[in-house]
């Protein structure tokens, strides 16, 4: 059943429908493409991409191939859930979504693997790792990126993976969410929480924890359906994110008692 809230169309291609109402589904294999460009149009004006893209702007293309292909691999991980926010009069044009991963090794990690046909979506995986290579090589990789910033950020990552979840035994067994990213136009209009509705209904019949990474914006959202701060980014690229988002962490009311 889909959940609902108002919203408006911010397809440029489509006109304005400020009373429909967003609805919320199971995203698709074929949703990848229109999920990476959301993400890559939302975070294109920020500090963190102006380190890991510099030359996007010359190279357009190349950045918005990036999310999109990041956004439809994610889709093969067994482990992987899905959500998109779409307008209840215009359902084919997606406007936000969410993506969440179950990690750990506890029963509810097993449920949600054994819930996918993993062999399949590995193979499937698999070719289409080969395709984005063999693609890269053709169009000479990606040249919006800085491949030295990402391998640093990508080892800031890990860093903080262990610091903040796996030494910390009780958060290893957790959904976390990958990306949860709405249009502009969309912002602020329940979206967001709906998308985010989906893995904290999960984790608490599971009880288990979410967590996640926020964005000075991204904080207010995931605080008003219940997440708090563990501890601000140690990672600042400029005066603006100071203070602001950080890693963040929901836990499930059977924790209340522990």
């Amino acid at each position: 059943m889909s959940l609902t809230t108002s919203g408006k169309n911010a397809s440029s291609s489509t006109k304005s429908t400020a009373r429909s109402p967003i609805i919320v589904r199971p995203a698709r294999l074929t949703d990848g493409y229109r999920m990476g460009w959301i993400a890559a149009v939302t975070y294109n004006n920020t500090s963190l991409t102006d380190m890991l893209a510099p030359h996007r702007h010359q190279y357009f293309e190349h950045y918005v191939r990036g999310f999109q292909q990041r956004a439809t691999a994610r889709t093969f991980d067994a482990r992987h859930m899905g959500y998109v926010a779409v307008e209840a009069s215009n359902p084919s044009v997606v406007v936000g979504y969410a993506h969440f991963v179950r990690l750990g090794d506890d029963e509810g990690a097993k449920r949600q693997i054994a819930s996918r046909n993993a062999l399949l979506l590995w193979v499937l995986g698999w070719l289409f790792s080969v395709y984005c290579k063999v693609f890269g090589l053709f169009v000479g990789g990606d040249k919006s990126a800085d491949l030295d910033a990402i391998k640093w950020f990508e080892n800031v990552g890990k860093a903080d993976e262990e610091k903040h979840f796996q030494s910390h035994p009780e958060r290893v067994n957790r959904w976390h969410t990958q990306s949860c990213v709405v249009l502009k136009e969309f912002q602020g209009r329940g979206a967001g929480k709906l998308l985010m509705g989906q893995v904290v209904k999960r984790a608490e019949a599971e009880g288990v924890p979410v967590g996640l990474e926020a964005s000075m914006e991204g904080e207010r959202l995931y605080r008003s359906v219940g997440f708090k701060v563990l501890s601000r980014f140690s990672l600042v690229l400029s005066e603006a994110d100071r203070d602001t988002g950080g890693f963040m962490l929901w836990s499930p009311s059977a924790w209340e008692n522990k």
